[in-house]
């Protein structure tokens, strides 16, 4: 019996780790997989609300007073429930509240989880069997087999579900073992919410909606009316990341390059690259994308023989060097581009995860959620650009917003490059250049840091 209970938690635990890893981006993929299966308009609205719930809900945690471990478990009951709400039943009413639940488990469970994980290997050796990632890969064929043998994704939701209930008791398990984390630290209580910050928090997410509803289809709003809510949308995330800004002096200008380069890539360069690839263009872009951040910190620690100096230059020339190769569009060129900024991104990782958690000495707890607050913060900031050129093209060349989301002719391509591709990389160029100044100036500055 004790040996079944130990079998049982351990599979708990893989399960846990598999829905930490894969939960920002497998609730989407099954919302939009149902959306393009059945066309039901009720799906296009659960996935804008789904993205901005994921967008705001990065904003508005950690307001409980609550520690990471409530926290964690908080997201895997709305994960379950997200999930049977989807497999019910295609109520616009249901279907939104559960989009509203996943919204918040798909931003919210992997920082709450590497939190965790941080907290007890400060405490102990704690390591992830090597029979967890087993469970993750054979998890992982399991939905793969879902989508490729196109078994509707109503048996994909109830299996999430059951995912998430039967992560629970590893989620409970963490939270007992991360109590002696808690004995010894004290944690920082939470800042008092400001009503501006509420009024402006609204504003923002409700732009970003509408704005997130533009790409998915058609409405009869004037282009300059679209444009006026992107700077409006801008000018408030400013002010946001402004009010923030004394959190995370070491980290926080390259968390927010983080955010804009994670979104240049996956977001813009997963469309554009269908001009240069055809249809499996956005596949290609995430295969990229994921083998570069998957990579990275290997990669450029072989060459550099384990020199951290010596790797980050080569790192940092790569960022430079990626932007430059973009912007030729030229197939082989372009691919070499984007690997070298996703190698660049997951070199930075682990380095920002270690430094993040180490220099927030008066609340460990919410370190990681600082890291994908300015993140997301970064990620917003390019969205924005990327739309307001998209805009001011269309404009210009009386095109429909849409077509940039469905490509439908190749002649658009040298439009698009001259128009978008050129000037989005060099801002985020720009933004780059001036991290790696920051960087190189802070550690100057504070060279125990």
């Amino acid at each position: 019996m004790t040996r079944l209970r130990h079998s049982g938690l351990d599979f708990s635990v893989a399960t846990l780790n598999f829905l930490a890893n894969v939960g920002i981006v497998l609730p989407y993929v099954l919302i939009l997989f149902k959306y393009q299966q059945t066309h039901n308009t009720n799906y296009l609205a659960a996935i804008v609300v789904f993205y901005v719930a994921r967008a705001a809900s990065v904003f508005s945690t950690k307001h409980l007073n609550l520690k990471a471990s409530s926290y964690l478990l908080i997201c895997l009951w709305l994960g379950a429930l997200g999930s049977l709400l989807f497999s019910l039943t295609t109520n616009l009413v249901i279907v939104l509240m559960g989009a509203l639940c996943l919204g918040y488990t798909s931003a919210n469970i992997w920082p709450y989880y590497l939190t965790i994980k941080l907290h007890l290997s400060a405490q102990t050796d704690f390591k992830l069997k090597k029979f967890y990632w087993l469970i993750f890969l054979a998890l992982g064929i399991l939905f793969g087999l879902d989508f490729a043998l196109n078994w509707g994704y109503r048996l994909a939701f109830v299996l999430l579900a059951l995912l998430f209930v039967i992560a629970l008791p590893a989620g409970h398990l963490l939270s007992q073992f991360s109590l002696a984390f808690y004995t010894d630290h004290n944690i920082a209580q939470v800042r008092p919410i400001k009503p501006w910050r509420v009024i402006v928090f609204i504003v923002f997410f409700a732009a970003i909606g509408l704005l997130t509803l533009l790409r998915k289809a058609t409405l009869q709003i004037a282009l300059p009316a679209v444009l006026g809510i992107i700077v409006v949308a801008i000018v408030l995330l400013n002010l946001e990341l402004a009010a923030d800004w004394q959190a995370m002096p070491a980290n926080k200008l390259r968390i927010v390059n983080r955010g804009f380069l994670l979104s240049f890539v996956l977001l813009f360069n997963s469309f554009f690259g269908v001009f240069i690839f055809g249809k499996m263009g956005m596949y290609l872009v995430f295969a990229i994308y994921l083998l570069g951040f998957e990579t990275g910190r290997p990669l450029y620690q072989l060459p550099g023989q384990h020199d951290s100096q010596r790797a980050t230059i080569m790192a940092r020339g790569g960022l430079i060097l990626g932007h430059l190769l973009v912007v030729t569009a030229q197939p082989s060129l372009y691919v070499i581009g984007l690997l070298l900024i996703s190698l660049y991104v997951g070199f930075e990782n682990p380095a920002i995860n270690t430094s993040v958690y180490a220099t927030e000495i008066d609340d460990p707890d919410l370190a990681i959620i600082h890291k994908y607050r300015f993140s997301t913060y970064g990620g917003l900031l390019c969205q924005l650009c990327f739309f307001g050129l998209l805009v001011i093209i269309s404009r210009f060349k009386q095109l429909a917003l849409l077509n940039f989301f469905a490509p439908t002719s190749a002649a658009l391509k040298t439009t698009y490059l001259m128009g978008m591709v050129w000037p989005l990389t060099a801002i985020s160029l720009i933004i780059s250049l001036i991290t790696l100044y920051g960087q190189r100036y802070f550690t100057k500055a504070h060279p125990q840091s």
